[in-house]
């Protein structure tokens, strides 16, 4: 991402357009596309800007310009796991960011849920109750009213809400059939204590495979812990080492807790069928 300050003088009389083409050198498409994906803000209000047509004179403007196209995140109904009155379960796509990003928000996850619950006729505007790193796929949980946001946060505070995760990594000698990583883990300055259950399941295709149970939510969690103990994730470009562009082998896939509203036990589960071959199982 680069960014980009404008300071426009007061009683300047140029369109919000007309400012980006003259000082990004931008053409009247390339413009109306960073309104759009909602890359342009007012720097001092902290608010994106998307009227190309409104004056732009006084403002200091920041513009966050992606390093690559942006496509707009469409929920397909097909990655909607679960839903019933009061909940979604999605899945995330790897590269797909569950919230919006200073350059953008029209591409994440967030976008497309609230797009498909408006074309149901639902008004509520959720937000993600839990979040998968960027280039991690798997399961994220939605709420399709207050009540059941509030009440789904409270669970996922006290821990009350159980996370599967599989996570791939090349072979290496000494693997254990299962261990405990526990640890203090800093993000941002601040360390916190972060625990990690881990079992081995199987080894196929030049791939070892392993269940994660997380016991806490730190940023990284699980990438870091593995990466401390067992072996980097295949596909792990910060943690790990590998060529930019690769995929990341880490996947939400279940999920188990007593629903939030009306406390029967919910259990989604999740697996993609490239994850299901490539450990070698059959497809259901």
């Amino acid at each position: 991402m680069d960014r980009f300050f404008i300071q426009l003088k007061a009683g300047e009389r140029l369109t919000l357009s007309a400012a980006l083409q003259r000082h990004l050198r931008a053409t009247p498409e390339e413009a109306e596309r960073l309104l759009h994906q909602g890359s342009v803000w007012d720097h001092d209000r902290q608010e994106r800007l998307r009227d190309g047509a409104s004056a732009a004179g006084g403002r200091l403007l920041r513009v966050d310009r992606p390093k690559f196209a942006v496509r707009e995140c469409v929920l397909d109904s097909a990655d909607v796991k679960h839903e019933d009155e009061h909940l979604l379960v999605v899945f995330k796509r790897g590269g797909v960011p569950t919230q919006p990003t200073p350059y953008s928000d029209v591409s994440d996850l967030l976008h497309g849920v609230q797009g498909y619950l408006a074309r149901r006729g639902v008004g509520y505007r959720p937000a993600p109750v839990n979040r998968l790193d960027l280039p991690a796929q798997g399961l994220v949980l939605f709420a399709k009213n207050k009540r059941c946001e509030a009440a789904l946060h409270r669970l996922f505070d006290g821990r009350h809400v159980r996370k599967r995760y599989l996570a791939a990594t090349a072979p290496f000698e000494h693997a254990p059939a299962s261990c405990v990583v526990r640890s203090r883990l800093e993000w941002q300055g601040r360390e916190k204590e972060a625990l990690t259950y881990v079992r081995f399941c199987r080894e196929h295709g030049g791939r070892f495979f392993f269940l994660a149970l997380p016991q806490s939510g730190r940023t990284h969690q699980i990438r870091r812990h593995f990466r401390e103990r067992l072996a980097p994730l295949l596909g792990d470009v910060r943690y790990g080492g590998a060529a930019p562009g690769s995929e990341l082998w880490l996947l939400c896939f279940q999920y188990a807790f007593a629903h939030p509203v009306d406390g029967r036990r919910l259990r989604v589960a999740f697996l993609p069928p490239e994850w299901r071959q490539a450990m070698g199982l059959a497809e259901k």
